[in-house]
């Protein structure tokens, strides 16, 4: 089979391919990864193309530096896939990165020193096999974390993840089929091994492109649905979701007939914090009270942000000295967990108002009024004695 139509189709593929991710990157910048990916993509296909160009150019340039740029750009696109599945502790990348300075050391030697087509094929499948089954791991590791962390993604398809993780394992069986068939031949050469090597090359480049528009897609879905449910700069609920959950314990606690208590609370010092530090605190300030608040309640208990400074937790069947216990374990956890901000200790000061109501006064939307009443006249009596200035 001649590969002159086939290294044309290769060279319009991957020009297709990388303008695509580009494109996909510079419309989703905040999806963490995808530039790195898109990097590390150009590199391979740009590498890909060189080594179509073996017997017209120099061994140096079209096996060598071919090889480096196919073999070196698979590490951005490992890095940037841990990044997007939340791995970007993962020790892969490095090594991977080891091994591909083994095997470049090794290709360098069976080129310029010892040529030995055969074992360079056999070192290059090695190293191809080894960034597949880490993209595997990648992938399916990322899948186990986002299903833990993120209960939305548990109704996602998925649909892109799992194409990409078809795409390594067809590869990495591939690789193997490829170093049986293959000859010494260049990859230009009509040859039945270079043939199927310019279709692999060519199937890779769309699936993996098209795998990772899909991947981007399902995440903002995803981002879309967790900003409909979550506050995004707590992760906790947010007001409205708060509300449709807050009127389905209502219902239950009418219907066995148990009292329920809503705390409303304020951040008092938020902004002074925001004054003095900056938005960027004031987030980090909102995501350490709401952590603290969610490891004092109970698993039935609902905690929402309300808005920029305020929360609400339902407490489903607790009374008023329960809620007064719940009151209590917050601030004290507040005093005893600080915040600390280049070396200064940043404390939290809240104002908290509770309103219980049983069977025969059970309305959310009166307690939702009646706690900001509540907390009103709780900033009010306080009104006399400022709060501590920022340590």
């Amino acid at each position: 089979m001649e590969n002159e139509t086939l290294i044309i189709a290769l060279t319009i593929v991957s020009i297709v391919s990388c303008v695509a991710l580009f494109v996909n990157w510079a419309g989703n910048r905040h999806i963490p990864g995808l530039l790195v990916l898109s990097l590390g993509f150009m590199a391979t296909t740009f590498g890909v193309l060189l080594l179509t160009t073996q017997g017209s150019v120099t061994p140096i340039i079209s096996v060598i530096l071919a090889n480096t740029l196919i073999l070196g750009g698979r590490i951005p696109i490992v890095m940037g896939l841990a990044a997007f599945w939340n791995q970007d502790q993962s020790k892969i990348p490095l090594i991977c990165g080891g091994l591909f300075l083994v095997t470049i050391g090794a290709i360098s030697y069976f080129t310029l020193i010892d040529e030995q087509t055969v074992l360079r094929i056999r070192a290059y499948t090695f190293m191809m096999v080894v960034f597949s089954l880490a993209n595997i791991y990648i992938i399916a590791n990322g899948l186990s974390i986002e299903k833990k962390l993120r209960p939305v993604t548990t109704t996602s398809l998925n649909f892109g993840a799992f194409l990409a993780l078809m795409l390594f394992s067809v590869n990495a069986v591939a690789e193997f089929f490829l170093m049986l068939v293959r000859s010494g031949a260049a990859q230009n050469a009509p040859d039945q091994g270079t043939s199927f090597m310019a279709l692999g090359a060519i199937f890779t480049m769309v699936v993996f492109s098209v795998a990772v528009i899909i991947m981007t897609k399902e995440e903002l879905s995803v981002e879309h649905k967790e900003n409909s449910i979550y506050d995004p700069i707590t992760t906790i609920l947010n007001h409205r979701t708060f509300l449709e959950v807050g009127e389905r314990i209502m219902g239950v606690a009418l219907r066995y007939a148990q009292p329920v208590s809503l705390l409303t609370i304020d951040v008092e010092n938020m902004d002074q914090i925001v004054r003095q530090h900056g938005y960027k605190v004031g987030n980090e300030i909102l995501r350490h009270f709401s952590l603290t608040a969610s490891d004092r309640r109970r698993s039935e208990d609902v905690l929402a942000r309300s808005s920029f400074r305020q929360f609400r937790m339902l407490l489903p069947g607790v009374n008023e000295e329960g809620s007064k216990v719940v009151i209590s374990k917050i601030k004290q956890a507040l005093l005893a967990d600080d915040y600390v901000f280049r070396g200064k200790k940043l404390e939290v000061f809240v104002n908290v108002s509770a309103v219980t109501r049983r069977e025969e006064d059970l309305s959310l939307q009166d307690m939702l009024q009646e706690g900001e009443v509540e907390l009103f006249r709780a900033k009010q009596e306080a009104a006399g004695t400022a709060p501590p200035a920022i340590t």
